[in-house]
């Protein structure tokens, strides 16, 4: 091997099993000091990781000269006979579209860019050039915005068992020492300079002034702190996901996680906040967008008064409290009003609910191999007592009916509350309707004035589905 800096790089990523044989890695490369020493490290090490290198870059599209750093890259990797890949995107225009930051718009873009290229590659591993400094920086940024436990641990060497970080054992001033030894003159991005972002504010300004004034070692102190901080991470995250796991309850056929409410209630305070984070962890794949606002928030509707409860958050979840069930599903297009004409005898689709009514009309009851149904699915009415046509639609203000077994009438909102199907859902649920009269709340029970009695002579069939 050429010099120390690659045999120490080598030795970092066995200690990690970052990379395994036969592999396609993505060789993230922006063409600065950090991601240049990365590209020439790994091609340095190419015989004896046995692997393949594919070199990607992304211009953001923020320098009217950020077009000859995607050529530099380009001309570097074709140098070291690497494929290359190389896109464009337009971030002021995303950071709009996202209603994101310029920092967090970038990173989604480049991991969106990553994620595409592996696609096409079939790469299984990304490496991106983080180091040491960085790790400090980052610690110091999610302490500034009040990151707990989990944004203390700073950047980890392998992310999702894809996303690997070769030089975080190195510092930037190895990183520099080791391309002036083999001649790489990088690119100077004048970004990293701006002071209107908060990492650049941290490397220039709030480090020097700890290590002047306060700790020499302060970056060193920062990365022991990550490495206390993520061991016990790890620790209350495997806690955490059998916590998760006790809390589920089991999945329907909606794309949605529930919890139970009592149970996640009896958990510590520490382990609720990390099941709240794998439930959105695992709707929405990432949760960078999470704030402890938006944990707070959630705990708040759990533990409050209020039986119904909703949250919008980013990425597109909700998060609902009904009764003892905690939803977390996406966000979908609310259901207007909806109405529909009953064919008798026939079958009626309702897209809305996207299901069937079929309806038969009989003489006498069916006999063969038939038991009366329960009135939820499936109902048998009296015919006689009906006048066509029936109607099929939502509630509406004002909606009254008898429930099945009981004497007087009840608010169809009352009922709803009584029965305990959450407010979003009340909108969803279909009625059969004769008149001013509701026949059958579907799913639920019919209407006690039309059940069949002895006398009955003509039965209407009905089944939902």
């Amino acid at each position: 091997m050429k010099s120390r800096f690659v045999q120490e790089m080598y030795r970092f990523i066995s200690l990690h099993s970052m990379i395994e044989d036969g592999e396609t890695v993505l060789v993230a490369v922006s063409g600065g000091a950090d991601s240049i020493a990365l590209l020439y490290g790994l091609h340095t090490l190419l015989p004896h990781l046995n692997c393949h290198l594919h070199v990607v870059h992304l211009d953001h599209n923020l320098r009217d000269d950020s077009a000859s750093d995607a050529k530099f890259v380009e001309e570097h990797a074709l140098g070291l006979g690497l494929p290359f890949s190389g896109h464009t995107v337009e971030l002021p225009q995303l950071m709009k579209q996202w209603k994101l930051s310029i920092e967090a718009a970038g990173r989604r873009a480049r991991y969106q860019f990553f994620e595409s290229v592996c696609d096409e590659t079939g790469a299984t591993k990304v490496a991106l050039g983080h180091h040491k400094d960085d790790i400090a920086e980052t610690v110091l940024m999610n302490l500034i915005r009040g990151g707990g436990s989990s944004g203390l641990k700073g950047i980890l060497p392998i992310r999702d068992g894809k996303f690997i970080r070769p030089l975080a054992g190195f510092t930037r001033s190895e990183i520099e020492m080791f391309l002036d030894s083999e001649n790489l003159v990088p690119r100077q991005d004048p970004t990293n300079t701006d002071q209107r972002y908060l990492r650049n504010r941290i490397r220039h300004e709030l480090l020097p002034l700890l290590e002047q004034n306060y700790n020499p070692n302060i970056r060193t102190g920062l990365i022991k702190t990550t490495e206390i901080l993520g061991t016990e991470s790890e620790y209350l995250d495997s806690l955490a996901w059998e916590a998760f796991e006790n809390c589920l309850l089991p999945p329907s056929d909606k794309p949605h996680i529930i919890l139970d409410r009592s149970t996640f209630q009896q958990k510590h305070l520490v382990l609720q906040r990390r099941i709240l984070r794998h439930a959105l962890s695992e709707m929405a794949g990432k949760i960078t967008d999470f704030s402890f606002d938006h944990y707070q928030a959630i705990l708040n509707a759990i533990n409050g008064d209020r039986p119904n409860a909703m949250l919008s958050l980013p990425n597109g979840l909700l998060f609902r409290r009904a009764y003892d069930q905690l939803i977390f599903e996406r966000k979908s297009t609310e259901i207007g009003n909806f109405i529909y004409s009953l064919a008798v005898p026939g079958q009626t689709y309702i897209p809305e609910v996207n299901a069937n009514i079929t309806a038969h009309v009989y003489d006498s009851f069916p006999t063969d191999n038939f038991s009366m149904p329960d009135g939820t699915y499936e109902v048998i009415l009296d015919y006689e007592k009906i006048n066509l046509p029936l109607i099929v639609r939502n509630r509406r203000y004002g909606d009254r009916f008898q429930p099945h077994g009981m004497k007087g009438t009840k608010k169809i909102k009352d009922y709803m509350i009584d029965v305990k199907v959450p407010r979003m859902d009340r909108d969803q649920i279909p009625l059969l309707v004769c008149g001013d009269e509701i026949l059958w709340v579907i799913g639920f029970t019919t209407n006690d004035r039309f059940k069949i009695v002895s006398q009955t002579k003509k039965y209407l069939h009905l089944h939902y589905g």
